[in-house]
């Protein structure tokens, strides 16, 4: 067992020597994930439109005329539909950023504007995984009611019919003070005079409306409901990304050692190495120790970073565990199987980096498996990559059964052992 872990800190020492490979397998799939997370809707980029699902419940003019400002907003990509139902099931589906509901009741909120009732209400469901887009709703949504108010003066019968309910909401108010009450009866007088006086395309009245001397007024009450994140999907972005870096990671990992097992192979290095007293298939047994480590290593230090910069959660930490240990097995093995079959050190940069490379991003590198089209689904089912997703991601973010996960790790526990069995023997009969 010492030869094996003399070879084993050997390797692992030349590993961490070489800056290209450490790059390769440690940096640059932390940069990969980290940049699909943010691609795939980890951050707000500003400029790309926000998708909302829009429902109108109230047949009023002020509902109709915040309607057609946001459609016609270019901050949003607006799609119309009939119920809460719907709006809800596009945010839960992941289409849509929000659903903007403009309830009933609206109407009636316009005589509370001035009464402390609370103002207009909108309501407003959003995805978990876009906190970062909340906050530009909510105040495009107040920029829109604040512009409908020159429209709203400018209508004779609603101003005529707002100020009689506004004064009586202000009267009755028990949340205004006595000069809060005065201040609020004033606007509301001028108001309905301005409205008596003014053309229909006059617009100085939204400067009346914002200068409210009531303290903590807004003219619109928005209630934000947060979706819980749906049991079996991905909460956020980058718990789709960190297991692609994995699958690059891993990739850097079994080339390097690959890669450094046939150049020593050619060099001769093993065949000085065999005059210690060191079996060959203690020699071997050592290189599949060295590279097992490295790919939990990189495993857990993508798993670190998901949980430590973007707040990402285990659903089954032992499970994910088993998941990496079967992994980390699997490739090693891999790592050995392309060593034997790569007889020169041209063919290991070459052929055996590029058919892994086509194994990685089939097996869910570039497109994530789920956003796979079906036949793509199908061919996956070929790269060892593909495996090693699902077994991370079921403990990882999907919270999948014990059931579910038993295929994926059998696999790549047969991957692993055949991947050692050909590799050592391909290995052994190069050597000869």
């Amino acid at each position: 067992m010492s030869a094996i872990l003399a070879i084993t800190r050997k390797d692992l020492r030349l590993m961490f020597r070489d800056k290209g490979e450490m790059f390769f397998t440690f940096l640059f799939p932390m940069i990969l994930a980290t940049f699909f997370g943010f691609i795939f809707g980890g951050g707000s980029d500003g400029g790309s439109k926000i998708e909302v699902a829009l429902v109108v419940e109230s047949d009023s003019k002020l509902a109709a005329g915040i309607a057609g400002d946001l459609q016609a907003d270019v901050a949003f990509e607006v799609v119309s539909v009939q119920t809460r139902a719907l709006a809800t099931d596009l945010v839960r589906a992941g289409k849509v950023t929000a659903a903007v509901i403009l309830p009933a009741s609206m109407q009636d909120g316009i005589g509370n504007l001035f009464g402390g009732g609370g103002g207009i209400p909108i309501e407003a469901i959003v995805d978990p995984s876009r906190r970062a887009e909340v906050g530009l709703i909510q105040g495009k949504l107040n920029e829109l009611a604040f512009r409908q108010f020159p429209k709203l003066f400018s209508d004779g019968d609603a101003m005529t019919q707002f100020a009689s309910t506004a004064r009586t909401s202000v009267a009755q108010s028990s949340s205004l003070t006595p000069g809060q009450k005065l201040a609020a009866s004033a606007l509301i007088a001028a108001g309905d005079s301005l409205s008596k006086s003014l053309i229909t395309d006059a617009a100085p009245a939204d400067g009346e409306a914002s200068g409210s001397g009531v303290a903590g007024w807004s003219p619109v009450a928005i209630t934000i409901q947060e979706l819980p994140a749906k049991k079996g999907g991905p909460r956020n972005a980058f718990d789709v990304s960190f297991p692609q870096g994995i699958v690059w990671g891993l990739a850097g990992c079994v080339m390097a050692f690959a890669t450094s097992l046939v150049a020593e192979r050619m060099r001769g290095t093993l065949d000085r190495l065999r005059l210690a007293p060191i079996t060959r298939s203690q020699l071997l047994a050592g290189k599949g120790l060295a590279c097992f480590i490295t790919a939990l290593l990189v495993q857990v230090l993508l798993l670190g970073l998901a949980i430590v910069a973007f707040g990402s959660t285990v659903e089954q930490p032992f499970m994910l565990c088993v998941a990496f240990v079967a992994t980390a097995f699997a490739f090693s093995g891999l790592s050995m199987l392309i060593a034997g079959a790569c007889r020169t050190e041209a063919q290991a940069q070459g052929a055996g980096r590029g058919a892994l490379l086509l194994l990685a991003m089939i097996g869910g590198g570039t497109i994530p498996l789920f956003l796979m089209p079906p036949f793509f689904k199908s061919v996956s089912m070929a790269s060892p990559f593909r495996w090693a997703v699902s077994a991370i991601e079921g403990p990882f973010w999907r919270g999948s059964n014990l059931s579910d996960q038993l295929l994926p790790l059998a696999i790549l526990t047969a991957i692993g052992i055949v991947g050692f069995t050909v590799g050592v023997r391909a290995t052994r009969s190069a050597a000869r």
